[in-house]
Formats: C-alpha cells, structure tokens, sequence
C-alpha cells in the first residue's frame, strides 16, 4: 500500500516513542485508536503484551489485518467503540487528531478518557503550533504533505494549528500533560496525558 511506503519509513523513530512510553509505563492492555495500517499495534504486541487496533476504515483494517495477524483490530467508529468503560490502561491517538473536525476531536477525546483505567494514561502524537524559527520552516513541509492529503483534511488541519496545536487541544478537553518528547524542530510531540 503506497501510505505505508510514503508514511511508514519516516515515521519510524516516532512509533518507537510511542512504544517507549506505553512499555515504561506498563500501559496494557492498550488500543489504538484510529490505527490505520496497524504499524503501531504491531509493534505494541511484539512485546508480548495485548494491544488492539481500531479504525473506521475498513479498507485499511484489512491490510493491518493481512501484515499484523496475531493482532486483532476492529472496525468502529472511535468517538463510539463497542467497549466498556475503564477497559485499557494505555490509549495511542497518533496523527489522527489535526485530520478531523473540531467536534470530533472532542468526542474521541472524550470517548478516550472514558475508556481510560483510574489509572491509564493517554498516548497522543501529533502536530504543534509553530512557535520558533526551525518549527515554522518545518511547517512548511507538514502544510506540503497535509496538502496532498486533501481538501477536508488541509481544512481540519489548518484549524488545529489555529486553535494551538496538540498542547491546546489536550487542555481544552481536560487533559494534562505527563510527559513530553518534541519532536521535528518542535512540530509535533509524543505526549503522556492523564484526565485532570
């Protein structure tokens, strides 16, 4: 699949951030919410720890499916899963929240913390607003590539930027900040965050 190809090889170092944090902190059993080709999940269950993968797409889950087979994933919307309340310690979100609509940023967020165990943390990776000299040139790029993205996701992603980035976000929907890895001059960030 050409999104593995163009997006899987650079992103890495990130997904080992992501498996880092989730590991030291013993954040299992972990979802992936809005896993896409399954890459994260993959590399979560190698440990030998359960994981889960869940997107809305379909089409992609099938391709998670066929590379990662000892993992299961699950078709459903993320803002409203089929689990109960307090199910898994550790929930990943990486680069999925600056693609959606303000709206839906909230109730996944919401849907996250509820899913969360009292003592779970939240896993997020995405974008940040530009704040210095090497931050803004790299932003340039990111706008180039969420460009080729499309129209609804330039949008989305455009309005994330101007309601200030992840740091923001995860403070308006009562999120605070645990742990923290910059990343890419500063445009994006690993983030361990806990319910307020």
């Amino acid at each position: 699949m050409l999104y593995t190809g163009i997006l899987e090889v650079p992103l890495q170092g990130i997904r080992q951030k992501v498996r880092d944090f989730v590991l030291k902190n013993d954040l299992f059993p972990a979802l992936d919410l809005c896993c896409g080709p399954g890459t994260q999940a993959g590399q979560l269950w190698r440990r030998g720890s359960p994981a889960v993968g869940l997107d809305i797409n379909l089409k992609m889950l099938k391709y998670a499916a066929s590379r990662r087979r000892q993992v299961s994933f699950l078709c459903a919307d993320a803002a409203r899963t089929p689990f109960r309340p307090a199910t898994f310690r550790g929930i990943v979100i990486s680069f999925a929240l600056h693609e959606m609509e303000t709206e839906f940023r909230a109730r996944l967020l919401s849907e996250a913390k509820s899913l969360l165990a009292p003592d779970g943390r939240l896993v997020v990776v995405d974008f940040e607003r530009p704040w210095d000299t090497a931050s803004r040139t790299a932003y340039l790029y990111v706008s180039a590539v969420e460009r080729m993205a499309g129209r609804s996701h330039f949008r989305n992603g455009r309005d994330f930027f101007r309601r200030g980035g992840l740091r923001a976000l995860l403070r308006e929907n009562g999120l605070r900040e645990v742990e923290r890895q910059n990343i890419a001059a500063g445009t994006c960030a690993v983030v361990l965050a806990a319910p307020l």
